[in-house]
């Protein structure tokens, strides 16, 4: 009897391992989701609005919150260094950078 109750207790401590490894991972696939979507969106904008046109964002899923923030830094009159942070409502978790280098569209010179 001591051997089975044992053997319960086991099952139930790596079923809770096991709950709990999923739900990280849920939520890391979120914060990566919505991390490639703002850098798809900051890969589009138009280089004149890129301070207009990204601002701040929330995205809601359950009780967990992903919060987007852009910050433009202006390298020289033709490029510019976008810095995408996400981080998250979850207790422990880190907020990650991505880092994007635009450039203005140059014109092509025409052949003489």
């Amino acid at each position: 009897m001591v051997i089975f109750s044992a053997v319960i207790l086991g099952l139930v401590g790596f079923s809770f391992q096991i709950a709990r490894n999923s739900t990280r991972a849920t939520d890391q696939a979120l914060q990566m989701a919505a991390q490639l979507s703002a850098a798809d969106r900051a890969a589009t904008v138009p280089y004149d609005s890129l301070r207009r046109l990204l601002t701040a964002d929330t995205i809601r899923s359950g009780g967990m919150r992903v919060f987007v923030r852009y910050v433009v830094d202006s390298i020289d009159a033709v490029r510019k260094n976008i810095r995408i942070i996400t981080s998250t409502s979850v207790p422990g978790s880190r907020s990650d950078t991505l880092l994007i280098q635009r450039g203005r569209v140059r014109l092509p010179i025409p052949l003489r």
